[in-house]
Parts: C-alpha cells; structure tokens; sequence
C-alpha cells in the first residue's frame, strides 16, 4: 500500500527529475552558447557549468528519493529536507531575480513551491 509519505517521495523524485530534464533542454530554449556571449565569454561559461552542475544536483536527488521509494523505506530525512530547503530557496529568489509579471515566472514559481511542500512531507515519513 503506498502511503502518503511514500507518494511524496514519488512525486518529489519525479519532479527532481522533471526539472533536470527542463535544465539539459536551456540549451535549446535559450539558444546557448551563443545567446550567452554578449555577457562575455566567462559568464556564459560559468552560466553553463551551473546549469550542467544543477542537472548533477537534480538527478542525484531524483534518483536517490526515487531509489528509497521503490524499496517501500522512508527517505532519509536529511535527503528530503536538503531538498526542501532547496526548493524552498529557489521559490523565495524567483521574484527576486525574476519578473513575475508574466504567466510562465508565475506557474514555475508555483511549482518550486509545491517541490518544497512535496519534499517536506517525504522528509516526514519516518
């Protein structure tokens, strides 16, 4: 039977892995590198390798949740917290360093914050 719990680690790794695919896809969506030129040479560099470094990041958490969900254990409760607060962080910096004034920056920011929710509860199940 899969609990609530256990459905928050689900969803939560699924969504982990959700938004590194939506990472490896700014390169297409953004039109990098050579929109990112103008900025110079080393902060296309840098933007790229935060991004190839935040798609680790995702994959790990994803695959890690997902790996404890599909054994019917809890999450390890610093795992899925980490990844709360990760979430958390990234819905509190969206209207600081985004526009919310359009559609998109709205549903994104949204869902940032359902990733955190959906982590949190995944952290609980001990």
């Amino acid at each position: 039977m899969v609990g609530t719990n256990s459905l928050a680690a689900w969803v939560a790794g699924g969504l982990d892995l959700g938004f590194a695919a939506f990472h490896v896809l700014f390169w297409r969506l953004f039109g990098w590198p050579g929109q990112l030129q103008p900025s110079g040479q080393t902060n296309a560099a840098i933007t790229q390798t935060l991004n190839i470094v935040l798609v680790y990041v995702f994959v790990v958490y994803g695959v890690s949740i997902l790996g404890f969900a599909w054994r019917g254990v809890p999450v390890p409760p610093a795992l899925a917290w980490a990844a709360a607060a990760f979430w958390l962080l990234r819905t509190c910096l969206q209207p600081v360093m985004f526009s919310m004034r359009n559609t998109p920056s709205r549903v994104i920011t949204f869902l940032f914050a359902v990733n955190a929710a959906v982590h949190a509860v995944a952290a609980m199940d001990n």
